[in-house]
């Protein structure tokens, strides 16, 4: 089924995009929000997701 890592941990994806600056705007850096209803990173300033989990 898999091997039990959270994709929200701070090994997992989001953990390891938080924090991380925008790469869309000049001065965004991402942060752990919610985007459409699903766990996500977005950016601060610009409210891009850079990363979702379904």
């Amino acid at each position: 089924m898999g091997n039990g890592m959270s994709l929200t941990t701070e090994q997992g994806v989001i953990g390891r995009l938080e924090g991380e600056e925008c790469h869309w705007c000049p001065d965004g850096e991402l942060v752990r929000d919610t985007y459409k209803g699903n766990e996500a990173v977005v950016c601060d300033t610009c409210e891009t997701p850079a990363a979702q989990i379904w």
